[in-house]
């Protein structure tokens, strides 16, 4: 019971100093020296061996399409400062004879890699879409190499266990 008058002379003291606040605003965001331009992602990716699609800008968020067959997929660059993006998301999109239970059991068995779960439009089928968040903490596409490696053997592995679904043959898009 003794917090009680504590916490009411915090709150009385506040009250009688506009000026002091219990919390504060944070100071404006600084421009962040990390993260990579999309134009060295487009050429890292694409001289590692990918097909890369010239970016598109949806919504003012650009993103790349990597053409890499049988599993097409995006890579979308989000907190862009002046030049350089810090903050990515790696994604593809499933269709075919997918299940929730199929999508929940990957994510309750698999880390890293989320997948949600796509209801059916009328006459069509279910679907996925997978994702992997990547926040950059340095400057440059070096740091892509380990989350790309970790993405793509992600994605093969959610590929497989949407085939290995009796009467399933997902695609990717």
């Amino acid at each position: 019971m003794r917090r009680l008058p504590v916490l009411f002379a915090v709150l009385t003291l506040a009250g009688a100093a506009p000026g002091l606040a219990l919390a504060q605003t944070p100071p404006p965001a600084a421009v962040s020296s990390n993260g990579v331009t999309i134009a060295q992602t487009q050429a890292w990716l694409t001289g590692l061996g990918g097909t890369v699609n010239p970016p598109t800008v949806v919504d003012g968020v650009t993103s790349l399409h990597i053409a890499d067959q049988p599993l097409p997929w995006n890579l979308t660059f989000y907190a862009c400062g002046a030049a350089l993006c810090d903050d990515i998301q790696y994604s593809a999109v499933f269709t075919g004879p997918i299940t929730m239970d199929q999508i929940n059991a990957w994510n309750r068995e698999n880390r890293f890699l989320k997948a949600f779960f796509v209801p059916a439009a009328e006459g069509g089928q279910a679907g996925a879409v997978v994702q992997y968040d990547v926040v950059l903490t340095a400057a440059g596409t070096d740091q892509l190499r380990e989350p790309t490696v970790i993405w793509i053997q992600m994605l093969r592995a959610f590929a497989q266990s949407l085939a290995a679904a009796p009467g399933a043959a997902p695609a990717a898009q």
